[in-house]
């Protein structure tokens, strides 16, 4: 019974690894040739979460997403060249002289891969098929330091698959990519306000003082349902008087739906919550914390106020 039970739980795992993929392939059949072009030169560094959200953009959006990924990744944004965008492209480049000739781009190469990653090797050792030697092997040995990377020629054919001699340096190879990977993905959450913003101010026009919440569409992360775009925003916020002692506590989800040619037309206008209070006269502290539910992105603001 445990080994029937076993069997079907495989099934149902593959079906929906199968229908995760069918998914994947009908959404990238949305995107235009230039849109399906940046997902595939981007593909050793688009973090998961990022490849999903582009996948479910409506198409409008998708340019900002492209402009807004590689801002979040220029290591000096006051500059007006993006180094990391101009050094990636680069060994893209540099990859595809150096390993051409294996049937595929040579960015595409386990070699190219590594290069790309990791940059140049501090040196690079070639070893050519001995032909005297019936089970010789074409190899390429990189180091970085003291860390080498073994590429071999298994079948002579000039097709170089990266290998290991051991599962230490396997495990080690592992680390230093996942670092690498980590390093960045620790930087864009790190930036997270350039995908989404908001402002808080307090309105006294009013007999009743009115706190607006107010959200750039611009900055709104929508997905594609049924001829609309629809997200879903949390807004957690805590009024504190002088003392600390929360006075208003507001936890509320905000469902926002719009055709894209009302987003076009809003795209410098605000999507905007409003939280009537009542208050005497001393100061406060408002905490907020909006999400967008569309992709998880997060952001958290302090406000002081006098009345």
């Amino acid at each position: 019974m445990r080994k029937k039970s076993s069997f079907l739980f495989l099934i149902l795992v593959s079906c929906l690894m199968l229908l995760a993929s069918c998914q994947s392939y009908q959404l990238k059949k949305k995107l235009s040739p230039d849109e399906q072009e940046f997902l595939s030169k981007v593909r050793f560094i688009i973090t998961k979460e990022e490849r999903q959200i582009f996948l479910r953009l409506p198409a409008s959006e998708r340019t900002a997403f492209i402009e807004e990924f590689w801002a979040k990744r220029d290591p000096d944004p006051k500059t007006e060249e993006n180094e990391y965008k101009k050094e990636y492209f680069s060994r893209i480049e540099k990859a595809n002289h150096l390993f051409r000739g294996e049937g595929i781009p040579g960015w595409l190469t386990d070699r190219g891969r590594v290069y790309i990653l990791l940059g140049p090797p501090f040196s690079r050792k070639t070893y050519y098929t001995d032909s005297h030697e019936a089970y010789s092997r074409g190899r390429e040995v990189w180091y970085y330091g003291n860390f080498p990377l073994v590429f071999i020629d298994r079948y002579n054919s000039g097709v170089f698959t990266l290998t290991t001699t051991s599962l230490g340096i396997l495990g080690e190879l592992n680390f230093v990519l996942r670092q690498e990977r980590e390093s960045w993905e620790k930087q864009i959450k790190e930036r997270t306000e350039l995908l989404l913003n908001f402002n808080i101010e307090l309105v006294e026009s009013s007999d009743i003082p009115v706190i607006l919440v107010k959200i750039p569409y611009k900055k709104i992360w929508f997905e594609e349902k049924e001829n609309v775009l629809e997200t879903t925003l949390n807004l957690e916020l805590k009024l504190l008087d002088s003392d600390k002692k929360i006075l208003i506590r507001h936890d509320e989800d905000y469902l926002v739906s719009l055709t894209e040619k009302s987003l076009i037309r809003n795209k410098d206008n605000s999507y905007v919550i409003e939280i009537p209070v009542i208050l005497a006269e001393g100061e406060y502290s408002i905490q907020a914390t909006l999400t967008n539910k569309t992709g998880g992105k997060q952001v958290y603001k302090e406000l002081e106020i006098e009345v």
